[in-house]
Protein backbone atom coordinates (compact mmCIF):
# COMPACT_ATOMS: atom_id res chain seq x y z
CA UNK A 1 0.00 0.00 0.00
CA UNK A 2 1.02 3.44 -0.78
CA UNK A 3 0.40 6.70 -0.06
CA UNK A 4 0.13 9.50 -2.89
CA UNK A 5 1.69 11.88 -0.03
CA UNK A 6 5.65 11.86 -0.43
CA UNK A 7 8.94 14.01 -0.26
CA UNK A 8 11.94 13.34 -2.13
CA UNK A 9 15.52 15.00 -2.73
CA UNK A 10 18.52 14.85 -4.38
CA UNK A 11 21.44 16.56 -5.27
CA UNK A 12 24.22 15.64 -8.56
CA UNK A 13 27.53 17.18 -9.67
CA UNK A 14 29.52 17.19 -12.51
CA UNK A 15 32.49 19.03 -13.10
CA UNK A 16 30.98 21.93 -14.62
CA UNK A 17 27.08 21.95 -13.37
CA UNK A 18 25.45 21.22 -10.17
CA UNK A 19 21.99 20.00 -10.49
CA UNK A 20 19.02 19.48 -7.41
CA UNK A 21 16.17 17.85 -7.90
CA UNK A 22 13.12 17.46 -5.38
CA UNK A 23 9.73 15.73 -5.97
CA UNK A 24 6.77 16.29 -4.23
CA UNK A 25 3.42 14.71 -4.34
CA UNK A 26 0.08 15.03 -2.65
CA UNK A 27 -3.29 14.02 -3.46
CA UNK A 28 -5.44 13.74 -6.70
CA UNK A 29 -7.97 11.59 -8.69
CA UNK A 30 -5.29 10.98 -11.21
CA UNK A 31 -2.09 11.26 -12.14
CA UNK A 32 -0.44 15.25 -12.99
CA UNK A 33 2.67 15.67 -13.22
CA UNK A 34 3.83 19.33 -12.81
CA UNK A 35 7.67 19.71 -14.10
CA UNK A 36 9.10 23.14 -13.33
CA UNK A 37 12.63 23.13 -15.26
CA UNK A 38 15.46 25.07 -16.49
CA UNK A 39 15.57 25.51 -20.31
CA UNK A 40 18.47 23.77 -21.03
CA UNK A 41 16.40 20.14 -19.43
CA UNK A 42 13.53 21.20 -21.60
CA UNK A 43 14.16 18.29 -24.02
CA UNK A 44 14.73 15.94 -21.42
CA UNK A 45 11.12 16.10 -19.79
CA UNK A 46 9.06 13.69 -21.74
CA UNK A 47 11.53 10.60 -20.85
CA UNK A 48 11.59 12.19 -17.56
CA UNK A 49 7.59 12.16 -17.33
CA UNK A 50 7.90 8.34 -18.42
CA UNK A 51 10.64 7.33 -16.13
CA UNK A 52 8.20 9.17 -13.15
CA UNK A 53 4.87 7.18 -14.68
CA UNK A 54 6.50 4.01 -14.37
CA UNK A 55 6.45 4.71 -10.63
CA UNK A 56 3.88 7.25 -9.85
CA UNK A 57 0.28 6.00 -10.55
CA UNK A 58 -2.08 8.51 -9.32
CA UNK A 59 -1.49 11.91 -7.44
CA UNK A 60 -0.71 15.54 -8.17
CA UNK A 61 3.34 16.11 -8.25
CA UNK A 62 5.58 18.85 -8.73
CA UNK A 63 9.09 18.05 -9.77
CA UNK A 64 11.29 20.85 -9.44
CA UNK A 65 15.30 20.89 -11.25
CA UNK A 66 17.77 23.34 -10.47
CA UNK A 67 20.48 23.94 -12.63
CA UNK A 68 23.84 26.03 -11.30
CA UNK A 69 27.06 26.18 -13.45
CA UNK A 70 30.38 26.94 -11.94
CA UNK A 71 31.55 30.23 -13.51
CA UNK A 72 34.78 29.33 -12.68
CA UNK A 73 34.62 26.81 -15.60
CA UNK A 74 31.88 27.99 -17.96
CA UNK A 75 31.31 31.74 -19.43
CA UNK A 76 27.78 32.66 -20.03
CA UNK A 77 26.45 35.19 -21.05
CA UNK A 78 25.39 38.82 -19.78
CA UNK A 79 22.42 40.41 -20.96
CA UNK A 80 21.52 44.03 -20.32
CA UNK A 81 17.71 45.07 -20.85
CA UNK A 82 18.49 48.91 -22.08
CA UNK A 83 14.52 49.52 -22.68
CA UNK A 84 13.87 48.88 -18.91
CA UNK A 85 16.74 50.70 -17.82
CA UNK A 86 15.05 54.12 -19.63
CA UNK A 87 11.80 53.71 -17.94
CA UNK A 88 13.58 53.28 -14.23
CA UNK A 89 15.31 56.43 -15.49
CA UNK A 90 12.08 58.58 -16.28
CA UNK A 91 10.30 57.19 -13.17
CA UNK A 92 13.48 58.01 -10.41
CA UNK A 93 13.30 61.38 -12.12
CA UNK A 94 9.67 61.85 -12.20
CA UNK A 95 9.73 60.87 -8.55
CA UNK A 96 12.97 63.55 -7.66
CA UNK A 97 10.71 66.37 -9.16
CA UNK A 98 7.59 64.89 -7.20
CA UNK A 99 9.10 65.06 -4.18
CA UNK A 100 11.40 68.08 -4.87
CA UNK A 101 14.78 66.65 -4.55
CA UNK A 102 18.25 67.72 -6.68
CA UNK A 103 19.88 64.25 -5.95
CA UNK A 104 21.22 63.06 -9.58
CA UNK A 105 19.96 59.28 -10.40
CA UNK A 106 23.56 58.13 -10.80
CA UNK A 107 24.12 54.64 -12.58
CA UNK A 108 25.02 51.95 -9.75
CA UNK A 109 20.71 52.84 -8.85
CA UNK A 110 20.22 52.11 -12.31
CA UNK A 111 22.20 49.16 -12.23
CA UNK A 112 20.44 47.31 -8.89
CA UNK A 113 17.37 47.26 -9.99
CA UNK A 114 15.34 43.33 -11.17
CA UNK A 115 16.09 42.29 -14.66
CA UNK A 116 18.18 45.24 -16.08
CA UNK A 117 21.67 42.98 -15.92
CA UNK A 118 21.13 39.54 -16.55
CA UNK A 119 23.49 36.33 -16.72
CA UNK A 120 22.26 33.37 -19.22
CA UNK A 121 23.93 30.40 -18.51
CA UNK A 122 24.83 28.52 -21.44
CA UNK A 123 22.37 26.01 -21.97
CA UNK A 124 24.66 23.19 -23.85
CA UNK A 125 24.84 20.69 -22.05
CA UNK A 126 27.33 17.41 -22.57
CA UNK A 127 26.85 14.17 -22.10
CA UNK A 128 28.19 13.56 -18.72
CA UNK A 129 25.34 16.17 -17.40
CA UNK A 130 22.39 14.29 -18.79
CA UNK A 131 23.67 11.30 -17.29
CA UNK A 132 24.04 13.37 -14.12
CA UNK A 133 20.34 14.20 -14.48
CA UNK A 134 18.82 11.00 -14.66
CA UNK A 135 20.54 9.59 -12.00
CA UNK A 136 19.90 11.95 -9.95
CA UNK A 137 16.38 12.37 -11.00
CA UNK A 138 16.17 8.45 -9.90
CA UNK A 139 17.61 8.83 -6.98
CA UNK A 140 15.00 11.36 -6.02
CA UNK A 141 12.33 9.47 -7.03
CA UNK A 142 13.49 6.55 -5.22
CA UNK A 143 13.46 8.65 -2.15
CA UNK A 144 9.68 9.61 -2.77
CA UNK A 145 8.72 6.24 -3.24
CA UNK A 146 10.21 5.28 -0.01
CA UNK A 147 8.15 7.89 1.61
CA UNK A 148 5.28 7.29 -0.12
CA UNK A 149 5.60 3.20 0.89
CA UNK A 150 6.31 4.20 4.49
CA UNK A 151 2.77 6.50 5.11
CA UNK A 152 1.22 3.93 3.35
CA UNK A 153 1.85 1.29 6.16
CA UNK A 154 1.25 4.02 8.61
CA UNK A 155 -2.22 4.17 6.57
CA UNK A 156 -3.25 0.64 7.14
CA UNK A 157 -2.64 0.29 9.97
CA UNK A 158 -5.14 2.89 11.13
CA UNK A 159 -7.58 1.22 8.31
CA UNK A 160 -7.00 -1.90 10.05
CA UNK A 161 -7.96 -0.63 13.46
CA UNK A 162 -10.69 0.96 12.08
CA UNK A 163 -12.09 -1.58 10.11
CA UNK A 164 -12.01 -4.23 13.52
CA UNK A 165 -13.96 -1.51 15.48
CA UNK A 166 -16.34 -1.40 12.77
CA UNK A 167 -17.06 -4.81 12.30
CA UNK A 168 -17.53 -4.76 16.67
CA UNK A 169 -20.45 -2.44 15.96
CA UNK A 170 -21.63 -4.51 13.38
CA UNK A 171 -21.62 -7.45 15.78
CA UNK A 172 -23.22 -5.13 18.48
CA UNK A 173 -26.04 -4.19 15.83
CA UNK A 174 -27.01 -7.40 15.04
CA UNK A 175 -27.03 -8.61 18.50
CA UNK A 176 -29.69 -5.90 18.85
CA UNK A 177 -31.77 -7.19 15.76
CA UNK A 178 -34.13 -9.28 17.87
CA UNK A 179 -34.69 -6.57 20.35
CA UNK A 180 -35.60 -4.08 17.40
CA UNK A 181 -37.98 -6.59 16.16
CA UNK A 182 -39.74 -7.18 19.26
CA UNK A 183 -40.16 -3.44 19.55
CA UNK A 184 -41.76 -3.14 15.99
CA UNK A 185 -44.03 -6.08 16.59
CA UNK A 186 -45.47 -4.04 19.72
CA UNK A 187 -46.01 -0.76 17.94
CA UNK A 188 -47.72 -2.50 14.90
CA UNK A 189 -49.63 -4.73 17.36
CA UNK A 190 -50.70 -1.54 19.01
CA UNK A 191 -51.56 0.43 16.00
CA UNK A 192 -53.82 -2.17 14.66
CA UNK A 193 -55.67 -2.42 18.41
CA UNK A 194 -56.44 0.99 18.31
CA UNK A 195 -57.70 1.53 14.78
CA UNK A 196 -60.06 -1.97 15.40
CA UNK A 197 -63.63 -0.85 16.82
CA UNK A 198 -63.45 -2.68 20.17
CA UNK A 199 -67.54 -4.21 19.06
CA UNK A 200 -65.88 -5.15 15.97
CA UNK A 201 -66.96 -8.55 14.56
CA UNK A 202 -65.46 -11.35 12.64
CA UNK A 203 -61.68 -10.06 12.55
CA UNK A 204 -59.41 -12.98 11.08
CA UNK A 205 -56.23 -12.92 13.72
CA UNK A 206 -54.27 -15.04 11.24
CA UNK A 207 -54.64 -11.98 8.94
CA UNK A 208 -53.48 -9.73 11.78
CA UNK A 209 -50.69 -11.66 12.35
CA UNK A 210 -49.80 -11.91 8.79
CA UNK A 211 -49.89 -8.08 8.42
CA UNK A 212 -47.68 -7.73 11.37
CA UNK A 213 -44.95 -10.11 10.05
CA UNK A 214 -45.13 -8.25 6.54
CA UNK A 215 -44.89 -5.24 8.48
CA UNK A 216 -41.74 -6.19 10.53
CA UNK A 217 -40.39 -7.82 7.08
CA UNK A 218 -40.31 -4.30 5.53
CA UNK A 219 -38.50 -3.15 8.84
CA UNK A 220 -35.55 -5.55 9.28
CA UNK A 221 -32.55 -4.60 9.35
CA UNK A 222 -31.07 -8.35 8.84
CA UNK A 223 -29.94 -7.87 4.95
CA UNK A 224 -28.53 -4.41 5.89
CA UNK A 225 -26.09 -6.79 8.18
CA UNK A 226 -25.26 -9.19 6.18
CA UNK A 227 -24.21 -6.73 3.06
CA UNK A 228 -22.17 -4.38 5.77
CA UNK A 229 -20.37 -7.85 7.20
CA UNK A 230 -19.70 -8.92 2.66
CA UNK A 231 -17.93 -5.13 2.59
CA UNK A 232 -16.04 -5.39 5.72
CA UNK A 233 -14.62 -8.52 4.55
CA UNK A 234 -13.76 -7.63 0.80
CA UNK A 235 -12.37 -4.44 2.31
CA UNK A 236 -9.65 -6.46 4.43
CA UNK A 237 -9.12 -8.21 1.15
CA UNK A 238 -7.99 -5.20 -0.82
CA UNK A 239 -6.09 -3.64 1.99
CA UNK A 240 -3.98 -7.23 1.82
CA UNK A 241 -3.21 -7.27 -1.72
CA UNK A 242 0.28 -6.30 -2.87
CA UNK A 243 -0.78 -3.22 -4.69
CA UNK A 244 -4.19 -1.94 -3.35
CA UNK A 245 -6.33 0.87 -5.41
CA UNK A 246 -7.35 3.78 -3.43
CA UNK A 247 -10.26 3.94 -5.82
CA UNK A 248 -11.79 0.47 -5.01
CA UNK A 249 -11.81 1.00 -1.39
CA UNK A 250 -13.26 4.09 -1.71
CA UNK A 251 -16.05 2.78 -3.39
CA UNK A 252 -16.56 0.61 -0.17
CA UNK A 253 -16.32 3.29 2.17
CA UNK A 254 -19.12 4.66 0.18
CA UNK A 255 -21.01 1.31 -0.21
CA UNK A 256 -20.72 1.10 4.03
CA UNK A 257 -22.22 4.04 4.60
CA UNK A 258 -25.04 3.45 2.83
CA UNK A 259 -25.69 0.17 4.33
CA UNK A 260 -25.13 2.19 7.49
CA UNK A 261 -27.70 5.25 6.98
CA UNK A 262 -30.45 2.76 5.62
CA UNK A 263 -29.73 0.84 9.22
CA UNK A 264 -30.47 3.97 10.94
CA UNK A 265 -33.19 4.89 9.08
CA UNK A 266 -35.08 1.71 9.77
CA UNK A 267 -34.18 1.01 13.43
CA UNK A 268 -36.03 2.57 16.50
CA UNK A 269 -34.01 0.77 19.04
CA UNK A 270 -31.67 3.48 20.93
CA UNK A 271 -28.46 1.40 21.08
CA UNK A 272 -28.78 1.18 17.37
CA UNK A 273 -28.88 4.42 16.55
CA UNK A 274 -26.15 4.87 19.26
CA UNK A 275 -24.18 2.17 16.92
CA UNK A 276 -25.09 3.40 13.78
CA UNK A 277 -23.44 7.03 15.08
CA UNK A 278 -20.09 5.60 15.94
CA UNK A 279 -20.03 3.35 12.71
CA UNK A 280 -20.83 6.58 10.82
CA UNK A 281 -17.93 8.30 12.53
CA UNK A 282 -15.86 5.31 11.68
CA UNK A 283 -16.68 5.22 8.15
CA UNK A 284 -15.79 9.16 7.51
CA UNK A 285 -12.49 8.41 8.91
CA UNK A 286 -12.31 5.35 6.76
CA UNK A 287 -12.80 7.42 3.85
CA UNK A 288 -10.39 10.39 4.79
CA UNK A 289 -7.94 8.18 4.83
CA UNK A 290 -8.65 6.12 1.68
CA UNK A 291 -9.03 9.29 -0.01
CA UNK A 292 -4.63 9.53 0.37
CA UNK A 293 -3.83 6.14 -1.09
CA UNK A 294 -2.36 5.47 -4.43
Amino acid sequence: MKSMTGYGLSRGLTSDVSIEISIRSVNGRFLENRFHLPKAFYGYESELKKKLGELVKRGTVDIYIARKVKAQTVAGKININTKLAHEYLKSFRKLARDLSLKDEVRFEMIARQPDIIQFEEPENINQSEVQTLKRTFEAALKKLDLERVREGQALKKDLVKNIKDLQKLTLKISKMRDEANRALQEKFEAKIKARIPKDAANIDPQRIAQEIVIQIEKADINEEIVRLNEHLKNFEKLIDLPVVEGKKLDFYTQELLREVNTIGSKSQVSGITESVVESKTLIERLREQVQNIE
